[in-house]
């Protein structure tokens, strides 16, 4: 093996002595002389001895040209049979940092090119160093899934564990056609495998290489690190830190894009918020952002694997943010407008830069059609479902996407969960008590995704609500119900009745109007929530979080909300019989129940991406499809490669693992951290961030295709470098060496070649001194006075 290649025509420059030797033997002619017979007869008598002579001559001119081209090429082969006979064992350990900030391309190259350059200079060194050499190399991403997965085992995350280094260097050739992961993750994981590999296989020597970038949200604080690198046996190992990355640029990345929470369907335009952050040093302005539409219509039964997406792109209208000051994000929204049912695509892109990974984002819209929704009013003259059902399905020409079914408080008291589950959300309005049976069923029902609105009003009897809906860890109200109590009277005439509550709410959309917007409405009366006993403290710590939507002037909870398995509860807690308040006449109505509406209905709303390095899950309810799937990888390159799978039931199953009937769904369940530990090679695809597809078999015979959303999580987008005699001094008393990956290169193509280029040189010296002396040799010399005079036939006389 050589250093420089190019140079290996440098070796015909052996032939030169030969061919000068060649050229002096062809100058001889032929002349006849009577002296030059007494030359002959010496030379025959001489022959063998003269030709040995010059033959070694000619040998050590070849030996020193050849030696001499080989130091120039860098010559580093050689070492293996000096290790042989050493038997000196060394033990390698690369922690490969791959996490997307790693994919930073401020220099040219990515940082985790240079990484991989890294490792291929040590591993070619190691190739030709003397002893026996081991190499075990770790990717950070794998290591973490792989603890996430349970597994404590390096030898599960490591992609080389203590293998031998071999001459050719070839067992990297995998590794170097990686790429920096779509994973967030920091080194922990990696180095705790990583201590427990040093630990656990022997060796003579050993050294630990971290290939990182050094950014400032990981090694800021690098206490966590310091604290791992320190479990190992610090006395056999040196470790050393390569720095992969060069000074930052500007880098912007999109942080969030989702459809804004409401009733997603077909034929209603739906709002899109889409934000962007910028981790530079730098103002950036007249930032354009690019969406597209993919749409996928019922009619499209198969996939096309030669194209990014099977579905028909539409591009909408760029969005420009004008300036976005250093280290803020801003927020923009646009609208889109679908009239076909089904789940559908939404791409945002970013103008290229440092990081190209971030972007990019995508996210699905789930469409359905017009849902019913259940309104069961316990008031005789149904005032306030009529109330209700009027905001939820104006009619004319405006289309909510809700029908409302308003039934008698009878329809409650035999409800089952095959009833409920029609139904989007469910409004509950002055209902004097609850039976049993019906707790039953709507906690199955909310649990499972469905929404759920309380209006408590004056007939509402305390004891069996509290009894009822508390009980079995239920949760379907946010507190006991206490007392009715009335409101005082407010001495201050600029504060109104009801006032805005907690941040974070759904209401937060009319947050910007301030508490005067609610100034009209007139409450006289309204329930209040107990706080939990000293004896249901151990109940209340699994209670779930409440947040108050609304509250009276006198700080009482009004309106709250708090989620309950996977739906939604919103209590009201005053009635709409006008016995308590003038809500439904007031103009906040209206908006207040739309909103409502939308927060129930998004419980139930399929999720609009997933996080790259989450469960991929896809249930598949045998009534509407074969358990034969093929799934479809996001990707910017096409083709795509299909991974066919079967669906089957859970092992283990939850209520929302099995159908209304009680059977478990077959599903599809991708485990990105099992994946790992098992070592299956399509792990890639599945980590791979943008819009992927399932392709379905629906009972009757027919295809459906079905995007979904994979996203990377946000944080690394922060480029900013940490100080690393700052990073040093914390690591103390740990003795760190730092080098950057040029000079850990530089570094490695001086030392591989540094032992045998210094035998190389000896040896030159040494062919060089015996040329001299066999040059000598072979020519005459005139004889020194007194020793004698030359006898023509090779002795003295």
């Amino acid at each position: 093996m050589f250093l420089y290649p190019a140079l290996l025509t440098g070796f015909f420059f052996v032939a030169v002595p030969l061919l000068v030797h060649l050229i002096n033997m062809l100058r001889h002619r032929r002349q006849r002389w009577a002296a030059m017979d007494f030359l002959l007869a010496s030379y025959r008598k001489q022959k063998k001895w003269i030709r040995l002579r010059q033959l070694l001559l000619l040998l050590s001119r070849l030996a020193a040209a050849a030696l001499l081209v080989a130091m120039l090429c860098g010559w580093t082969g050689g070492g293996k049979i000096l290790g042989a006979l050493g038997g000196q064992t060394t033990h390698h350990v690369v922690v490969l940092d791959d996490s997307y900030s790693m994919g930073d391309a401020s220099g040219g190259d990515t940082a985790y090119a240079r990484a991989l350059q890294s490792l291929q200079g040590l591993t070619r060194r190691l190739a030709s160093d003397d002893g026996n050499h081991q190499l075990t190399v770790m990717r950070a991403s794998r290591a973490a899934m792989a603890v996430r997965g349970g597994s404590e085992s390096g030898d599960a995350a490591a992609d080389l564990a203590a293998q031998t280094i071999t001459t050719d260097a070839r067992l990297i050739n995998r590794l170097m056609a990686t790429q920096a992961s779509s994973v967030r993750t920091d080194l922990i994981p990696a180095l705790d495998l990583a201590s427990e590999l040093i630990s656990s296989i022997p060796a003579d020597t050993k050294y630990l290489y971290v290939a990182s970038d050094f950014r400032q949200r990981d090694w800021g604080s690098p206490e966590r690190l310091a604290n791992s690198l320190q479990s190992m046996p610090t006395d056999e190992v040196e470790i050393r830190m390569i720095d992969c990355a060069t000074a930052p640029a500007a880098n912007l990345g999109i942080t969030s894009l989702s459809p804004t929470q409401d009733v997603w369907v077909a034929g209603v335009p739906v709002v899109v918020s889409v934000t962007v952050h910028n981790y530079g040093q730098a103002p950036a302005k007249n930032i354009s952002i690019s969406n597209r539409v993919i749409r996928y219509p019922k009619t499209l039964d198969a996939a096309d694997p030669t194209l990014q997406f099977s579905g028909q792109l539409e591009s909408l209208p760029a969005l420009l943010i004008e300036t976005i000051d250093p280290g803020a994000e801003v927020t923009k929204t646009f609208q889109v407008f679908i009239t076909e049912q089904g789940t559908h695509a939404i791409e945002v892109a970013l103008p290229d830069d440092a990081l190209p990974i971030d972007n990019v984002r995508a996210c699905t819209l789930p469409l359905s059609d017009v849902e019913k929704v259940l309104v069961i009013d316990g008031d005789a003259d149904i005032r306030g479902g009529y109330h209700v059902s009027s905001v939820l399905d104006p009619g004319s020409q405006v289309r909510i996407g809700a029908v409302p079914d308003i039934q008698p408080p009878s329809f409650l008291r035999s409800a089952t969960m095959e009833t409920l589950a029609p139904y989007r959300a469910i409004y509950l309005i002055d209902l004097p008590e609850i039976s049993e049976n019906a707790a039953g069923a709507l906690d199955r029902y909310v649990r499972r995704g469905g929404g759920l609105a309380w209006f408590i009003g004056d007939e509402a009897q305390k004891e069996s609500y509290n009894r009822v809906l508390l009980a079995r860890d239920r949760f379907l109200l946010p507190a006991p119900l206490g007392e009715a109590v009335r409101l005082p009277v407010s001495s201050d005439r600029d504060s109104g009745d009801v006032l805005l509550g907690d941040d974070g709410t759904f209401l937060d959309p009319l947050r910007s109007g301030g508490d005067g917007a609610w100034s009209l409405l007139g409450l006289a009366q309204s329930w209040t929530l107990e706080k939990p006993s000293l004896d249901d403290e151990a109940t209340a710590s699994e209670s779930p979080r409440v947040r108050t939507v609304l509250k009276r002037r006198d700080d009482k909870p009004l309106v709250t909300q708090h989620e309950l398995g996977e739906g939604r509860i919103v209590t009201v807690l005053t009635g709409l019989n006008g016995r308590w308040t003038n809500w439904p006449s007031d103009p906040t109505f209206v908006p207040f129940l739309l909103l409502t509406n939308a927060t129930l209905w998004s419980g139930a709303a399929p999720p609009t991406q997933r996080a790259i390095d989450d469960a991929l899950v896809r249930r598949l309810p045998p009534d509407l499809y074969t358990p034969d799937v093929m799934y479809l990888p996001a990707t910017n390159e096409p083709p795509r490669i299909p991974i066919e799978v079967v669906a089957q039931p859970p092992a283990k199953t939850t209520d929302a693992d099995e159908s209304i009937s009680g059977e478990p769904i077959p599903m599809v369940n991708f485990q990105p951290q099992e994946m790992v530990i098992s070592g299956e090679s399509n792990i890639d695809e599945i980590l791979r961030p943008g819009i992927s597809e399932w392709v379905l078999t629906q009972s009757d015979g027919r295809g459906e295709v079905i995007p979904t959303a994979s996203v990377i999580r946000v944080g690394e987008g922060d480029l900013r470098r940490a100080n690393k005699a700052e990073v040093q001094q914390s690591l103390m008393p740990l003795e760190v060496q730092f080098v950057s990956s040029t000079a850990w290169s530089n570094q490695n193509r001086a030392a591989g070649s540094s032992t045998l280029t210094l035998v190389l040189f000896s040896l030159l010296a040494l062919v060089l001194a015996a040329e001299q002396a066999l040059a000598y040799w072979a020519s005459y010399h005139v004889s020194v006075p007194g020793a004698g005079r030359l006898d023509p036939l090779g002795g003295k006389s």
